[in-house]
């Protein structure tokens, strides 16, 4: 986080599940998920700067803010009016969000500007206390099942509806090829279709608990994605361009979250391009980060 002039810049990273798993269906409706989550270093970048006027302004711009609304349904602009009623004593707040996440790509860019959003208003109003901090985890919960894990980054293990978050060692930095079709994926178009929840337990391997020492990316390769086969017969392109992927040397290639994104791990570098994708499908090299 920087600031100058009053305008405080900060970083909002895009996310990966690494390992996704539907176990259940929960009494309020929604899904009982287990997955590990890890930030990458393609972000949004969010500046706020306080002002006196009570009010929320948000001014959208960059590739993928295309679009996008800066209305009271932005995740930036509820994150901030709750922040401001948590902690303001009158103030309001101008932000400007440049968008390089793509929406609707499984990469969680809303919910990383509302947890970036809430931390930043945290550190210029309140003090850093338990109180809130509680009060901080509180209102990213209610804002979205990712947003409380932008507020730790890094990886994590995520259970519940994916709000329940539980730091973990950090993995090795990686490169990873990162695929980004212009294809935005439903989320509740892919749990409707979802068959039978996968009840097994998350493979041994996956939890550094038992040995950290042991916690390398090859303990993910029992990791698997529950709703990459649904998706793909709802959007049969996906997996042809995951073929793609995989003939360009990926090891291995899922989809993050419900996609559209599709990541491959190679056991050498990535490459640095790759020809003959569709026009309006981008490739990127993309690196792991620390929370």
């Amino acid at each position: 986080m920087s600031g100058a002039d009053g305008v405080v810049s900060v970083a909002c990273p895009a996310k990966l599940n690494l390992h996704l798993q539907v176990v259940g269906r929960r009494a309020d409706g929604y899904h009982e998920l287990r997955t590990i989550f890890q930030t990458i270093d393609l972000a949004d970048q969010l500046e706020i700067e306080l002002t006196d006027d009570g009010r929320v302004e948000l001014e959208v711009g960059g590739p993928c803010g295309v679009g996008l609304s800066s209305g009271p349904d932005n995740l930036v602009v509820r994150a901030a009016r709750r922040g401001l009623d948590l902690w303001g004593r009158g103030q309001g707040v101008r932000c400007r969000l440049v968008k390089q996440i793509p929406f609707g790509a499984g990469l969680g860019g809303g919910s990383s500007d509302a947890a970036a959003t809430l931390n930043t208003l945290r550190r210029l109003l309140a003090k850093d206390s338990p109180q809130t901090t509680a009060e901080c985890w509180r209102v990213a919960r209610e804002l979205g099942a990712d947003v409380g894990f932008f507020l730790v980054g890094g990886t994590a293990l995520g259970v519940g509806r994916g709000d329940e978050v539980v730091p973990l060692p950090p993995l090795p930095p990686r490169r990873l090829g990162l695929l980004l079709p212009a294809i935005e994926i439903s989320s509740a178009a892919v749990f409707r279709s979802l068959a039978a929840p996968n009840v097994s337990a998350i493979a041994p391997a996956l939890l550094p608990t038992a040995n950290e020492a042991a916690w390398r990316w090859s303990a993910l390769d029992t990791a698997w994605n529950d709703l990459q086969d649904p998706v793909f017969a709802l959007e049969p392109r996906l997996e042809t361009l995951a073929r793609r992927l995989a003939a360009a040397g990926a090891s291995r290639v899922q989809l993050s979250g419900s996609g559209s994104a599709l990541f491959g791990l190679f056991e050498g570098e990535p490459p640095d391009r790759l020809d003959g994708l569709p026009d309006d499908c981008r490739y990127l090299v993309v690196e792991t980060t620390p929370g």
